[in-house]
């Protein structure tokens, strides 16, 4: 009987090592200087970007494994800084080498999806190095007083931004499956208008519609379809300074100025002294504004109130990014404001300065 339980094991040993191995991410390789330092593998997935692991780094040499759900943005370097080498990582064999004092110049090596982000980082590398040239020369030509010269560069500038996204659309166009090119449609496009989005995904092939990146974008013309112009504002609640909570449709029966900002944002102070002006001219005659701040700290966006006497309704969360109504409207920057009519529906997004003033004009005067 024991010969025959030792048989059986002995069986079953064999067929387990027979089994496939699941296909891992294998990154190998050397980091100087990482000796009593935490090296950080983070990912930029459907979560946002978070640590995903800590590296186990001995004499400087790099062994590291892990499965990953779905080829993925990657990040290498030292925790709590931004400092990283970035590659498009799937589950095939990498090596890195390089200093961790300068990790983001070290030599990377993977796979085919690797591959066809590796050109448009290289493009990058040399598209943010001739703008760098030209802000210098821009702030130059500023101190020298030199308008004709500044708009000149500004227009050079501009054509190098656009070199740079017809390039990585060139890069899509001849890797549509590629799950890199769905990263680099997101963006390219993740902060156009509605149709340029559209278009962007057209060129994705449907073998990626399960991509995060694909989904990603997918839903955001979901999102900003919902709130589109013409469209009724979707509700939403939060609680103001006081802590008393102020619904959105509280407001019907007055066009109303969704003011989305925050304490830190330095273009939301700037344009705060137009708001109130606006307030100050419009509120009696059927106009108000609710600011929705994307601040975390309830020190910052209180005091900030009170320097820039923002005399109007304020409401928060203190999620930052987070900010629920911000994902509600596909906020992707501030200021960002959304002005509604007397029944709630949209009737036009970020209006600034004297183009909002005018539009307000027309709609009390």
């Amino acid at each position: 009987m024991k010969n025959l339980l030792f048989v059986a094991v002995t069986v079953i040993a064999v067929l387990a090592s027979c089994q496939p191995q699941a296909p891992a991410f294998k990154l190998t390789g050397k980091i100087d200087g990482a000796a009593d330092k935490v090296v950080t593998i983070s990912v930029y997935d459907k979560d946002g970007v978070n640590v995903k692991d800590t590296l186990t780094i001995t004499d400087g040499l790099v062994n590291y494994s892990t499965e990953l759900a779905e080829p993925v943005f990657v990040m290498v370097g030292e925790a709590g800084t931004r400092n990283t080498v970035n590659f498009f990582a799937e589950n095939v064999d990498y090596t890195i080498n390089g200093s961790l004092d300068a990790i983001k110049d070290a030599e990377v090596t993977g796979g085919a999806v690797f591959n066809v982000y590796k050109s448009v980082s290289d493009m990058s590398k040399e598209i943010n190095a001739k703008s760098d040239e030209l802000k210098k020369a821009y702030g130059e030509a500023g101190q020298a007083g030199d308008t004709a010269k500044q708009r000149v560069i500004y227009e050079e500038y501009q054509a190098n931004q656009e070199k740079f996204e017809t390039a990585q659309i060139d890069v899509v166009k001849a890797n549509p499956a590629s799950p890199a090119s769905a990263f680099i449609i997101s963006n390219v496009y993740g902060y156009g208008a509605i149709e340029e989005m559209k278009e962007g995904l057209a060129m994705l092939d449907a073998s990626l519609a399960n991509s995060t990146y694909y989904i990603s974008l997918s839903e955001k013309i979901d999102k900003l379809e919902a709130v589109a112009v013409g469209k009724m504002a979707p509700d939403f609640t939060m609680n103001d300074p006081e802590g008393n909570p102020v619904s959105l449709s509280s407001f019907k029966g007055k066009y109303l100025l969704v003011d989305f900002w925050a304490s830190w944002c330095g273009p939301c102070r700037r344009e705060n002294p137009h708001v109130v002006e606006l307030y100050a001219e419009f509120k009696d005659k059927g106009f108000d504004i609710l600011g929705v701040s994307l601040d975390q700290k309830e020190d910052a966006w209180l005091k900030a109130i009170e320097d820039d006497k923002l005399t109007w309704n304020h409401v928060s969360d203190l999620k930052g990014w987070g900010n629920e109504a911000a994902k509600l409207y596909a906020v992707s920057g501030i200021p960002h404001t959304v002005l509604l009519d007397k029944e709630g529906k949209i009737i036009a997004k970020n209006l600034r300065g004297d183009e909002l003033r005018a539009k307000v004009a027309e709609l009390l005067n």
